[in-house]
């Protein structure tokens, strides 16, 4: 919390030096880190942790999904429902088979938390790159639509491979029957917490009940009531508030909600609520890399990192491209543009603290090799070649 309060001081300041947020809050973790490392390793693990990285993840889900921008898909819906319905799960299939033999852990559960872990898509470490015009705005359109759902859609997975983690059968039956239930229990939670609280928002809204102001203050408490529902009933907390952020949408909206934005007005309350735990979880990360230094060098979470953040998740794309208008290029860019940020912390963190003895390690460690690359590779070196690119063939288009 101090570490964000000096951020407030000097916010616009380190801007102006290009120094975002999240490389504020990973250098104060790495300071804390190298300060209190084993205090910090100990909490890391607790169960008090993991109810609070469970809360963080529910509120970046639900903001995530009422943040959508251009209707449900926003006008790209072919490429992004081949992003959703088969890049997404090709990339789990290609990341956990090629985890199992190169990772070399026991369980075949920690495999598939940590395949959940390096691919879903955050642009917080590379917001420029839905802002650069030298891209395609089509293509730019179905990226911000696909991270918006994409994390939602992995939870499920990482549920189940997380209680797979935690059970002593052997078996995946049971595990498996645990998730449905979970999942079961939160659509029925989330989907109708948020429909319910839209729906009396419009309504209330149109008959001058209430206003904007009170609105803001309920967005940011959504979340938060319908992970604790859900958990309460025996349901997947984090998943009924992603749920909850897509039908609150519809409620709130209406038929208009196809093609129409929430009032930024009235997420304002919610969004700072998710800046504020997105940087908890960008100081986090800088404190574990300290951990993970101090392991010394895993040549093969490392070559695991850098084939999940390039390879992988390319050969899905293309995969899932087969077929479709869009061009080679684009493909290739589809593939290439897949930042790592928030979402892959907070799921590696949940693994990390699932997960016994040297496995918890490899998970960290994963975690941070890939949430690391990300930054080098689509916050430096992939804006650096689009600048090249841009200046070789005479384009002068800048970021908006």
């Amino acid at each position: 919390m101090v570490a964000i309060l000096l951020w407030t001081i000097g916010a616009k300041r380190l801007g102006d030096v290009h120094v975002s947020a999240p490389v504020f809050m990973v250098a104060c973790g790495i300071v804390a880190g190298l300060v209190f490392g084993d205090e910090i390793t100990h909490q890391l693990n607790t169960h008090l942790a993991e109810r609070a990285v469970e809360l963080i993840l529910a509120v970046l889900l639900f903001v995530d999904a009422v943040e959508v921008r251009g209707g449900f898909l926003a006008g790209e819906r072919g490429t992004v429902l081949r992003l959703l319905v088969l890049a997404l799960p090709l990339s789990i299939a290609i990341a956990f088979a090629v985890g199992l033999p190169l990772l070399g852990l026991p369980s075949w559960g920690a495999v598939l938390a940590i395949a959940c872990v390096v691919m879903p898509l955050d642009f917080a470490p590379a917001t420029d790159l839905l802002r650069d015009r030298r891209l395609d705005r089509g293509l730019r359109h179905a990226l911000a639509v696909e991270s918006g759902y994409n994390d939602g859609l992995f939870s499920p997975v990482l549920a189940f491979a997380l209680l797979t983690l935690g059970s002593a059968d052997k078996e995946p039956s049971g595990p498996l029957f645990g998730a449905v239930h979970a999942a079961l229990w939160a659509v029925v939670v989330g989907v109708g917490m948020g429909a319910l609280t839209g729906l009396a928002h419009r309504r209330a809204v149109a008959m001058r009940w209430t206003g904007t102001p009170a609105v803001r203050i309920a967005m940011a408490l959504v979340p938060l009531i319908t992970y604790s529902l859900s958990i309460g009933v025996g349901g997947n907390g984090f998943v009924a508030a992603f749920l909850a952020g897509i039908s609150y949408k519809v409620g709130r909206m209406g038929r208009r909600g196809e093609d129409r934005d929430l009032a930024h007005r009235e997420l304002s309350s919610v969004e700072d609520l998710s800046v504020i735990t997105s940087m908890i979880m960008w100081f986090v990360f800088g404190a574990a890399a300290v951990l993970v230094f101090q392991l010394g060098f895993d040549g093969r979470s490392v070559l695991y990192g850098l084939l999940a953040l390039t390879v992988v998740r390319m050969v899905a794309v293309y995969v899932a491209m087969l077929g479709s208008p869009v061009r080679w290029r684009d493909r290739t860019l589809l593939g290439l543009l897949g930042p790592r940020g928030t979402t892959s912390i907070v799921f590696g963190l949940l693994a990390y603290n699932a997960t016994h003895a040297a496995g918890a390690d490899i998970v960290l460690y994963v975690m941070t090799v890939v949430v690391g690359g990300s930054v080098l590779l689509h916050g430096i070196a992939i804006p650096f070649g689009l600048r090249r690119s841009a200046t070789g063939t005479g384009t002068v288009s800048k970021p908006s």
